[in-house]
């Protein structure tokens, strides 16, 4: 079965407490499942036992999110560990930028849970060898909404949603998906969009090999101040290793 209906299920259901959004992922979740044919008590069953689990610790949630992110990533060798390089980055730039510990800490969470949302597309968009039509990049574009409904209905996890949602913005406001400008998105989000940036250059992709440390170094102070922020790329650059573009012990 497709990854990303039964985890859909799993977290808009019981898991993360919300009885709306629940029911409306469970719905989906049931159709989809009939259209190919699986059957629907092993589902409900699934369904129930995670209602039961609703009574568990928020940090028990955040951990159940974070390991479906790894196993979002493991559906595809392109991207595994993009989350964690990504929150890696995220920490070093909010260090230098002498952000508070509670700051840190929700920069730490947020940017692990950036791409949470993907869980939620489609295998041939999500793993798809060549370049996206402009139908399927549109609905790629949907992840951050996505992860905002996943992780919405929970008070506490909550203060993620300003990063998931606007990580894709930009700073000329030519982003999505409000497309805001300079400091109206949140710094978090500003924060890890240059680390987002920064690893989807520095990977292999299907499609292309991963830049050479100069080049994408030089890509980087091409966005700063276009589509990134100008402080979050300085901070970021004073924080890797110029010759590996390893981030510096601090």
């Amino acid at each position: 079965m497709h990854l990303e209906f039964l985890s859909l299920g799993m977290l808009g259901g019981g898991l993360l407490g919300g009885a709306g959004i629940g029911s409306l992922f469970y719905k989906r979740l049931q159709k989809q499942l009939r259209k190919q044919g699986y059957q629907i008590n092993t589902i409900e069953q699934l369904y129930n036992e995670v209602q039961r689990s609703s009574l568990r610790l928020d940090q028990n949630y955040l951990e159940t999110i974070e390991a479906l992110v790894r196993a979002l990533e493991a559906r595809d060798m392109y991207t595994r560990g993009h989350s964690d390089r990504v929150n890696q980055y995220s920490v070093a730039i909010a260090k230098k930028l002498n952000l508070s510990e509670t700051e840190i800490e929700e920069i730490h969470h947020g940017s692990l849970l950036h791409d949470i949302g993907k869980i939620g597309v489609y295998d041939h968009i999500l793993l798809k060898p060549q370049a996206l039509t402009d139908e399927e990049f549109e609905m790629m574009k949907s992840h951050p909404q996505l992860g905002v409904e996943i992780l919405g209905s929970v008070e506490s996890l909550k203060k993620h949603v300003p990063i998931i949602l606007h990580h894709h913005e930009r700073q000329d406001g030519s982003g999505y998906p409000l497309g805001l400008k300079g400091d109206e998105i949140p710094l978090g989000a500003r924060i890890v969009q240059v680390a987002d940036t920064w690893d989807a250059m520095r990977s292999d992709r299907p499609y292309r090999r991963r830049l050479d440390l100069e080049i994408a170094v030089g890509r980087l102070r091409e966005a700063s101040g276009t589509q990134l922020d100008p402080n979050c790329v300085d901070a970021f650059l004073a924080a890797v290793n110029s010759k590996t573009g390893r981030v510096l012990s601090a």
